[in-house]
């Protein structure tokens, strides 16, 4: 019960905050949202991977790398170079591996180090761009508000299904609550969901917000599962604490990242 009361309070905060930036700020306010969703996800995902084998000025380089190669990719000037910035970076972690190289017994930890750092490069600053550029795109707020009620509503709806009828496991070694059952009324009200869009998306035809929305679902439950698999290898419960009885950052929107290139090449490509 006070788990349940917290997660309440997380999420009426969160959500305030969230109005708030869009009613006041719309796009701009939006895209602070994302960029704090990579401050903190880089954070979370360093703390857990790095800082309990590497000094604690390693973490931070790596949140450093991604904090600028998102802003980058960002900004009107350097967003054709994106893929310069990416690449950049890439060659920003190697050479921290170089420089580190001694603080390792084996050359196989090196490699390991990179493959960490550069997942977390592309989990928390590569994959949100295009959360970002949606912005960019003729409705892309809309676009943007029909990947969070896809996700967020799936979420509701695979917990309730899950709960009602749930029988078959997934894959119980990386979320052992987890149905199949759950997954496909996730996915229902993930399609519906999307559908209900068609009032504010006029001009995009109802058959292809439903695919969205489907593909969109799974997207974000495959998220989930990725997610969950990060916090086993890390040994830890959740990726941060920043929201009592949700967990951090990456553990809320871990679906949300994942369906954000569905919803950016929708919006880029039906955004007339």
């Amino acid at each position: 019960m006070k788990n349940l009361a917290h997660r309440t309070f997380s999420a009426v905060i969160a959500i305030s905050i969230f109005a708030t930036l869009l009613y006041f700020f719309s796009e701009s306010g939006v895209y602070a949202m994302v960029l704090f969703a990579v401050i903190r996800g880089s954070y979370e995902m360093s703390r857990m991977f790095l800082r309990k084998t590497f000094p604690q000025f390693v973490s931070w380089y790596l949140m450093l790398v991604c904090i600028v190669t998102f802003i980058l990719c960002t900004t009107d000037r350097f967003r054709s170079l994106a893929v310069l910035a990416i690449l950049f970076a890439f060659i920003a972690i190697i050479f921290s591996a170089i420089f580190l190289h001694k603080k390792f017994q084996q050359l196989e930890s090196v490699l390991n180090y990179i493959t960490l750092s550069s997942l977390t490069l592309i989990y928390t600053a590569v994959i949100p761009l295009s959360a970002a550029w949606m912005l960019y795109q003729p409705h892309g707020l809309k676009w943007f508000l029909c990947l969070l009620a896809v996700v967020f509503t799936g979420d509701i709806g695979a917990y309730v299904s899950g709960t009602l009828f749930g029988k078959t496991k997934i894959a119980p070694l990386l979320s052992p609550n987890k149905s199949l059952q759950g997954a496909l009324g996730g996915l229902l009200f993930s399609t519906v969901a999307a559908c209900c869009f068609s009032i504010v998306l006029v001009h995009v035809p109802i058959h292809i917000l439903a695919i969205c929305g489907f593909f969109g679902g799974l997207f974000g439950q495959v998220g989930d599962f990725f997610e969950s698999l990060i916090k086993r290898v890390a040994g830890v419960k959740d990726s941060g604490s920043i929201m009592p009885g949700h967990g951090g950052v990456l553990d809320r929107l871990d679906g949300v990242l994942l369906a954000a290139p569905l919803f950016y090449i929708a919006a880029y490509y039906l955004g007339l």
